[in-house]
């Protein structure tokens, strides 16, 4: 491997199988990486709660972006290197426009409880937002009052019609906005809002200008919307057989997400 000094890889979808396992050829990978020096980076759309529901403590990678890019830790000391929040009164403002679109949301939690959330739901019909709130019952519950709210990671608004993108990409421009693929049914649309600037992409330019990476030394692997910020500035960049056609055309293609494509991307390349 000639140039690369990391790597950076989504997980759902991408490192994650089906079943929601890392194959144990990608992890064997993943080990073999981390002995030539390489820094092995998740880069997900998961809260730090969420990771550690598929991910073992002792998981071979070095770092983890997490919440889309809103939080950055040290995945072998646990210690949040970066994190990045909406103040209170943009909190207010977000929510008080989202009541009036009458949009199903959340308003997730400052880092590290950013798996807790307070949330909305209008529509009769929003059975991803449904199953969601049944796995988390325990860490949400519906907005009653602005008392209830404070500073927030992000807000997720949940919907199965695409006409959301465009609501939200208008109303909210002075917000950093993704769009997601639910990892839940796999075709519900999540567009999330963040503080201006926030993404993986502009999380792994600060870790790489951190570790001292020149982001031409880096491959990435991804598989839905919210990883085009991190593809885009890679060296080189990957998504696997079960991406959206709009990404398969625009970056190199591997393996499908239960064909270990780690695995396939570095022994089928040369870096």
């Amino acid at each position: 491997m000639n140039f690369l000094k990391a790597i950076i890889i989504d997980l759902d979808g991408t490192l994650l199988n089906d079943n929601k396992e890392v194959s144990k050829k990608d992890v064997q990978t993943l080990h073999d990486l981390g002995k030539k020096d390489i820094i092995r980076i998740i880069a997900t759309g998961r809260s730090l709660y969420s990771v550690n529901e598929v991910l073992s403590k002792d998981f071979p990678i070095d770092y983890l972006i997490f919440d889309a890019g809103a939080g950055i830790i040290n995945f072998k000391t646990k210690e949040i290197a970066k994190s990045y929040s909406i103040n209170y009164e943009d909190v207010i403002a977000i929510t008080n426009k989202l009541l009036n679109l009458r949009l199903d949301f959340q308003v997730r939690n400052k880092i590290p409880e950013s798996h807790k959330y307070i949330f909305k739901k209008f529509s009769k019909n929003n059975s991803d937002f449904d199953r969601i709130n049944t796995i988390y019952k325990n860490h949400c519950k519906e907005f009653s009052a602005y008392t209830e709210l404070k500073e927030a990671t992000r807000f997720i608004c949940i919907s199965q019609n695409d006409k959301i993108v465009k609501t939200i990409k208008t109303e909210f421009n002075d917000f950093g906005i993704i769009r997601a693929t639910s990892p839940i049914d796999k075709k519900s649309v999540w567009m999330e809002i963040y503080p201006k600037g926030v993404n993986k992409g502009s999380s792994l330019k600060w870790l790489c200008n951190k570790l001292n990476i020149n982001l031409k030394e880096t491959v990435g692997l991804g598989n839905d919307y919210n990883d085009i910020d991190f593809l885009d500035i890679c060296e080189k960049s990957y998504v696997v057989e079960n991406s959206p056609k709009i990404l398969k055309d625009k970056y190199h293609v591997t393996v499908n997400n239960n064909e270990s494509p780690l695995y396939s991307l570095i022994s089928e390349n040369t870096f």
